[in-house]
């Protein structure tokens, strides 16, 4: 399939040569297969088409290489913790009861890349019910929608709204009471919308509040049908029943006007209707988990329904929860530089061109993969991506191996400070700690807490008393006139530097008590980007900084600058 041809593909429908675009709902009746976009706002698109194949596998196109952009977010997560609040409070004067909040995240990208190749890649690793594809002019949509909006065979209609999302693994719990009434609401609503376009007494919840699998993901799904009369056309049920009620709220008019006065962009086509039309059949589903195109703007929706009980903090929690996955499929990053969803990662000190220690960066990230599931590319892909580093005088490199290979190169300040640094007692998963892994949140936000509270960094002490690492750094210490750094055992991640220093013998790994903290005279905090940075105070009580740290510090630079070799 060419880059520039339109088609539409849906569940083994697919459907080329196009014949005409229109807006107007009343084409519909007139017969022959349309492929449907409507935007949340109102607006429609019919694309007819004049060949229509079933039964028939996505076309073959190349493979998805993944973004490299950053991924900027219409909402940071407090202004859409107080958009939440706001519909709380709206929530309280009885206004709503229920309001679908959506940010919408964007990122730059070539006009010419094409998302069919996202699209089979989300086919095989997040399939959906409703996945589908369409390509007009200018305009493509790749979707991995779970919900059903509407399906229409003859007079029946169905939809299937989903209200609630959790993570496969919270095997142990229940849906939340918030989400089966949320559920219920949206059931409500739609039987409403139903009510006006279906005969009377024909409109029934089939099925209510039943789970449904998804990859990596449950919801909570139900069903309303009901026969619509033959003298109802399709604009009259769009009318009725567009924008859908799972992704709007109730009442559906009070909460679009909320959603118009708060969300500070539109949806678009995010939360309107995606599917086919044909004669009195149909399969339209809700437009989420959808990634949209136009020119060199790529865009992603992603929301979360918020009610009476709803925790700002839990439905931004949701809000990242359902964009992760896909979002770590298509690639780029977060706003903070950092990948979506899950992997391995290096990060590496790039000095006067040269990124040290990088053979042990990739030695690590290797076994690491072996061990967790993760892929690492070939050496010379790796260093294709990488590129030309002879401009870098100082820099900070990083490799994230997850749903995709990405590389990050931002330029790096050294501080020539002494640290101080806290103590924190902390359960520790030994065996995690194997392994240099994201999200790498817990430690950022330890090292935020510590910074808080007045220090650079942090020791961790674990639950056994014994001292294992920082936040983002490994320990040395000078104890009874020895050099010793934490033992693996004590939940430690096997550093680069950490290794190097013990593999020349500037220190012994051994088990460090909280107590013997007491009797270090020296110490430093050890990380590839930083290498070697003094600790000047520990919890408050004064270090030397003195010939025989400086020494030390010296053998270590040494010993790199021999071993650095990129």
């Amino acid at each position: 399939m060419e880059n520039n041809q339109p088609f539409f593909w849906m569940n083994g429908i697919l459907a080329t040569d196009l014949i005409e675009i229109s807006s107007d709902p009343a084409v519909l009746n007139d017969g022959g297969f349309w492929a449907v976009t409507t935007t949340f706002e109102g607006k429609y698109t019919f694309a007819k088409f004049a060949s229509v194949a079933r039964g028939v596998a996505f076309p073959k196109v190349e493979e998805w290489l993944g973004l490299t952009g950053v991924w900027e977010s219409t909402l940071s997560q407090s202004e859409y913790e107080n958009y939440v609040e706001k519909i709380r409070s709206e929530i309280e004067l009885g206004n709503v009861y229920q309001v679908n909040a959506c940010r919408i995240l964007k990122t730059e990208i070539d006009s010419k890349l094409s998302l069919a190749p996202l699209f089979a890649k989300l086919l095989t690793k997040n399939p959906a019910p409703n996945s589908s594809f369409l390509r007009l002019p200018d305009f493509e949509i790749a979707s991995a929608s779970p919900e059903l909006f509407i399906s229409r065979t003859g007079f029946e209609l169905k939809t299937s709204p989903i209200k609630g999302t959790r993570k496969l693994a919270e095997t142990g719990s229940n849906f939340s009471e918030k989400d089966k009434s949320e559920n219920i609401m949206i059931v409500d609503l739609m039987r409403n919308d139903f009510g006006r376009i279906c005969r009377p007494g024909t409109v029934k919840v089939k099925e209510l509040l039943r789970a449904e699998l998804h990859p990596g993901l449950e919801h909570l799904v139900s069903d309303v049908v009901g026969e619509v009369s033959s003298e109802v056309s399709w604009g009259q049920i769009f009318e009725n029943v567009l924008p859908p009620g799972s992704v709007s709220g109730t009442p559906k008019y009070t909460a679009i006007q909320l959603i118009a006065q708060e969300e500070p962009s539109t949806r678009g086509p995010y939360c309107g209707a995606l599917g086919w039309i044909e004669g009195t059949e149909c399969v339209l589903s809700v437009a989420i988990r959808i990634f949209w195109k136009s020119g060199s703007i790529l865009k992603f929706g992603t929301g979360a329904g918020i009610t009476w009980a709803s925790d700002p903090s839990s439905e931004w929690e949701e809000t990242e929860l359902k964009a992760s996955k896909l979002l770590s499929i298509a690639g780029g990053l977060r706003s903070d530089r950092w990948p979506f969803g899950s992997g391995l990662f290096e990060t590496i000190r790039v000095e006067n061109g040269t990124p040290q220690l990088l053979r042990e960066h990739l030695d690590r990230a290797r076994n690491s993969a072996l061990a967790l599931g993760f892929s690492v590319p070939s050496d010379r892909e790796i260093f294709e991506k990488i590129g030309r580093l002879d401009q870098i005088e100082l820099g900070r490199l990083r490799l994230t191996f997850g749903e995709t290979f990405q590389v990050s190169l931002d330029p790096y300040v050294e501080s020539k400070n002494s640290a101080k640094v806290g103590i924190r007692d902390c359960v520790v998963d030994v065996s995690a700690k194997a392994h240099k892994v994201f999200p790498y949140s817990d430690n950022l936000r330890m090292l935020t807490d510590a910074r808080v509270d007045g220090f650079d960094e942090v020791i961790i002490i674990n639950q056994e008393k014994m001292v294992c690492e920082g936040a983002i750094s490994n320990y040395v210490f000078r104890i009874d006139n020895l050099w010793v750094t934490p033992s693996l055992d004590s939940g430690v991640l096997p550093g680069i530097i950490r290794g190097l220093v013990i593999f020349n013998g500037l220190a012994i790994e051994s088990e460090i008590s909280a107590s013997e903290l007491e009797r270090a005279t020296h110490a430093f905090a050890l990380s590839a980007l930083r290498i070697s940075q003094p600790i000047s105070e520990i919890a408050g009580r004064k270090l030397q900084e003195d010939e025989i740290s400086k020494q030390w510090a010296v053998k270590l630079r040494e010993i790199l600058q021999a071993n650095s070799v990129g």
